[in-house]
């Protein structure tokens, strides 16, 4: 095979891939846009190649089903949720621990609001459990973050225990948003401050004897 033959290969290869990743992109924003029109359940992998305007037999070769699309789309709405804990944090609400905790409540409240398909998907309560599964490794990345944010700002222990509380900070703090999203259809102040409380409460077992004076002055 000549230099050129490779070359013109090579360059088919990337021309395919790149329309590939474009019709998988195209299926992940029709399922975002329809999660933002109904139900979860009454979306089928029909209606997402449709809006997407695929043909059904093309979207196969991307997602083996509806739930692999969702799993993909929970993906990129938790790289949402780590976007926004790498945000700078306002100085007061680092004051302390609970404040920082707190906050960071917030910051996902602020995703969740702003993203009904993370609403839908995350803490929706009607989360395909394939879905639900696969979500559970995003939340250890996000969790990852937030141990990386306290770890800014206080001096923590460099171990998996504290790691692993972070993530367990984070699926306590969404199952009080679930239950929010299950009886009152949306997250409600009330919950929200319940979520605070069972998270902090949690983490009060690791972090209840770091004080001010540890507070790393962090501008």
């Amino acid at each position: 095979m000549s230099t050129r033959q490779r070359i013109g290969k090579r360059k088919q290869q990337d021309i395919t891939r790149k329309r590939g990743d474009e019709r998988r992109e195209q299926l992940l924003q029709a399922s975002y846009d329809l999660l933002c029109e109904r139900p979860v359940e009454d979306i089928s992998f029909r209606d997402i190649a449709e809006k997407a305007g695929i043909p059904e037999g093309s979207a196969y070769h991307f997602f083996a089903n509806r739930f692999d699309i969702f799993s993909a789309l929970a993906k990129k709405l938790s790289d949402l949720f780590i976007d926004a804990h790498r945000r700078p944090v306002p100085v007061a609400r680092r004051r302390d621990w609970k404040a920082l905790a707190e906050y960071l409540v917030d910051v996902g409240v602020r995703v969740y609001r702003d993203n009904p398909p993370a609403r839908q998907l995350l803490i929706g309560g009607k989360t395909p459990p394939e879905v639900k599964q696969s979500d559970r490794l995003n939340d250890r990345s996000v969790g990852i973050v937030m141990y990386e944010v306290f770890s800014r700002h206080f001096e923590l222990p460099d171990t998996a225990e504290m790691r692993d509380a972070f993530y367990y900070f984070i699926e306590i703090t969404d199952l009080v948003l679930t239950l929010s999203m299950i009886e009152h259809g949306s997250i409600t102040a009330p919950m929200i401050r319940e979520a605070k409380r069972a998270g902090t409460g949690y983490l009060s077992h690791y972090l209840g004897c770091t004080s001010d004076s540890s507070l790393r002055g962090t501008k």
